[in-house]
């Protein structure tokens, strides 16, 4: 008998807004069945209203002709537009949406009009933001824009454009609704697994804070503070010059704290008492959790986490935070919304005169700031990308230039399981006329994801737009360190790492090139938190001079490789088998030197994304992983031709292979999505939905599976999906080489 659909509109209990309940016939739930439960706010208040549209709602779900994304268009002509976003805003892809919404609201100059484009990546604290900061001539104490912490701050892009006229504008994009309540139930989740013990401060912690530090709750809602507790240490989140007062707007009173406080104290109670009540039933039938093995115990664990997501009071509990995130927008002065029918913000649009500069900075920081004294008003969690254009010139240079800054996330942090570039950066890289890495002198260039993301831009083939800023190099001392001396010391470091981890995973060559480049493209500077950087000055200069004269390489080869086909089908099995093992230690189903079994919550949060589609954006990025393993051996197997046509120098040479890299990791990533998100999609919600006893190393083996399956390793053994593998892999660096080669023929005939 076939499952009927039914929606009903109700309301939270203390809430004005109406929403609706009702299980989508195209979402499968935490058994791999169609019919998940869904809470929709209706966005009225108004019950005759919030009737109408649930009673529209059920036409639909009555409708199995409506059932699919394609038909969207046809239900938009029978139903309110509420409804249609509630039905099928669940199933629509969302990738490339917000980039789109910013490019249309606030459009970035281009080469047309005389800009270069910056990605800026470094590892989290090097000082990328303080350098664009330096470039904006933002005020580090008076403006803090944008934010800086020794922690991860940029968990978005911010693009940021130099424009010389008299106006700054900008545009905030948010996350949809339907993933903010994804990220809710997600910080729910785990902070019910704490609940099982009852101790309040470890769920609050859990719930404010994911591990990933992406979605953090607390600047949203505030921070939990117990009566016992030590006064907030600020120096355990922030820098100190996050700290000045200088947006009371945005500060929190001592009113609004208790509030807060109150408003926590109920949201950590509720799941506690739903752990409470679960953990209670599971024990009378299995005994005491304390007792268990840890695999018992871990089955235990997952099956009340489990039971506690499918619950009423669940749903509730997620409703109401959803609710109160809702509040946060109010807080804003100044600017307009872009809302969806049901009233979610989809964007926030700003345009202040040069005059009103102040006003405009302070509004932007409600969705980039980081003060623990705006906690419970901060917007910035929700935020997926902000676009800010504007007079800006730094107040060291005699004139402004004509850039555009993309800062993003901080490279390796600890949170994430490899140093592996993720796809967003990557897709950067192919945008930008500079990739400017940014690290900090006192390190030397140690830090292992530093010298992974040259290896990201090597074999992707944008040597030549890479440039270097070393900062702190006030912290380097030493007798023997002055003046050369000191820079040679610095330059030091990343020779090692291009003599030895780059001329190893690359090639002797590649590194060579590399480091000739970064010989004349290596900036130092110091001191650059301050106001007035005067040491750094003249680098400052010399930096903003390369930056402003950069535009698109142009190709000009002269030569063209030739390259063996089984040399290739060799790479390929070298990075299938990198990966693999990769995952095996992943997984825990084999001991791996670098990479350590990571915990079942994890494992379990990993399937759920890759079943419902999220980006990869997670601690655990198999995609991304995937990505660079080929990228990497690839980038070697393009090093090595058999021989060149002509006589090319080793300049012509390095052009003509970099740009065969930059044409195949232009692709990879779609053969990476294909094979481990969509074509797998059935199977990682199979191993999201296992429950029990030995579920956590089953879903293990099921990701296993499927790594087995998409990402097969060639052997002799001729297996046809190893064949297919290998052929598709093959036919994206053949194409890629034959295009080069087409390019290089056009220029020998004109």
């Amino acid at each position: 008998m076939s499952q009927s659909y039914k929606a009903t509109a109700k309301q939270n209990p203390g809430r004005k807004s109406w929403l609706v309940e009702f299980r989508h016939p195209l979402r499968t739930d935490t058994n791999n069945k169609p019919g998940k439960k869904t809470r929709k706010g209706l966005g009225t208040e108004e019950e005759h209203e919030a009737l109408r549209l649930a009673e529209q709602l059920n036409q639909l779900l009555s409708n199995k002709a409506l059932w699919s994304v394609g038909a969207q268009a046809e239900a938009s002509k029978l139903y309110d537009a509420r409804v249609v976003e509630i039905f099928y805003g669940e199933i629509t892809p969302r990738s490339g949406v917000s980039i789109d919404l910013r490019d249309k609201l606030l459009p970035l100059p281009g080469h047309a009009e005389g800009y270069a484009r910056v990605a800026l990546m470094g590892v989290p604290g090097a000082g990328k933001t303080t350098i664009v900061r330096q470039l904006l001539g933002t005020h580090p104490e008076t403006e803090r824009f944008p934010s800086t912490s020794v922690n991860r701050t940029t968990t978005f892009p911010t693009e940021v454009a130099l424009r010389d006229d008299d106006h700054y504008e900008a545009v905030v994009t948010f996350m949809s609704e339907h993933e903010t309540r994804f990220e809710i139930e997600e910080s729910l989740s785990a902070a019910l697994v704490e609940a099982v013990d009852g101790d309040a401060k470890k769920v609050a912690r859990t719930l404010l804070e994911k591990s990933g530090m992406r979605f953090r709750l607390k600047y949203l809602l505030g921070d939990f503070v117990q009566d016992s507790d030590p006064e907030i240490d600020p120096y355990d989140d922030e820098d100190t010059e996050e700290l000045k007062d200088i947006d009371t707007i945005s500060n929190v009173t001592f009113e609004e704290k208790i509030q807060h406080q109150q408003v926590l104290m109920t949201y950590i109670n509720r799941v506690i008492d739903i752990a409470k009540r679960l953990k209670t039933e599971l024990e009378t039938q299995q005994g005491q959790i304390a007792t268990m093995s840890f695999e018992d115990r871990s089955a235990a664990l997952d099956l009340i986490e489990e039971q506690a997501v499918t619950s009423d009071e669940f749903l509730e509990l997620v409703s109401d935070i959803l609710d109160e995130l809702r509040t946060k927008f109010a807080h804003v002065p100044g600017g307009r919304f872009e809302k969806t029918t049901t009233g979610w913000p989809n964007a926030w649009h700003i345009k202040s005169t040069a005059d009103e500069r102040e006003s405009f900075l302070k509004a932007v920081r409600f969705f980039s700031g980081i003060s623990y004294q705006s906690w419970g008003k901060l917007l910035t969690p929700l935020v997926n990308g902000l676009r800010v254009i504007g007079p800006f010139k730094p107040n060291w240079a005699e004139q402004g230039a004509r850039l555009v800054l993309i800062d993003t996330e901080g490279l390796g942090h600890k949170a994430t399981a490899t140093a592996d570039l993720p796809e967003q950066v990557l897709m950067l890289l192919h945008e930008a006329d500079v990739v400017l890495l940014v690290d900090s002198a006192k390190n030397g260039m140690t830090n292992f994801a530093a010298g992974k993301a040259l290896e990201g831009v090597v074999n992707t083939g944008y040597t030549r737009k890479l440039a270097v800023v070393f900062t702190h190099m006030d912290a380097v001392k030493g007798d023997n360190l002055k003046g050369h001396a000191k820079l040679d010391h610095v330059f030091g470091g990343l020779r090692n790492v291009i003599e030895n981890q780059l001329a190893k995973n690359v090639s002797a060559e590649a590194a060579r090139y590399l480091l000739e480049h970064l010989s004349n493209n290596t900036f130092y500077v110091g001191r650059i938190d301050e106001i007035d950087p005067k040491p750094a000055k003249p680098e400052l200069l010399k930096l903003l001079a390369h930056l402003s004269s950069s535009q698109p390489p142009v190709f000009e080869p002269v030569a063209f490789p030739e390259y063996s086909h089984d040399n290739l089908v060799l790479a390929i099995q070298e990075a299938a088998k990198e990966f693999r093992q990769q995952w095996k230690g992943i997984l825990g189903l084999a001991p791996h030197p670098e990479f350590k079994p990571k915990p079942w919550q994890t494992i379990k949060a990993l399937s759920r994304r890759y079943a419902e589609g999220w980006d990869d954006g997670f601690v655990l990025r198999p995609t991304s992983n995937l990505v660079a393993t080929l990228s990497a051996a690839v980038s070697r197997f393009l090093e090595t031709p058999l021989e060149w046509s002509g006589n090319p120098t080793p300049e012509q040479k390095r052009e003509t292979i970099d740009r065969i890299k930059t044409a195949v990791t232009k692709q990879l990533p779609a053969l990476s999505a294909r094979r481990l998100r969509e074509q797998p999609q059935p199977v990682w919600h199979s191993a999201y939905s296992l429950r029990g006893k030995d579920s956590t190393f089953e879903r293990r083996m099921r990701i296993e599976g499927i790594y087995e399956r998409w990402i097969p390793v060639p052997d002799a053994r001729g297996d046809r999906l190893a064949f297919e593998f290998l052929n598709e892999v093959k036919g994206i660096v053949l194409s890629s080489v034959s295009e080069v080669e087409r390019e290089v023929r056009a220029l020998d005939v004109t």
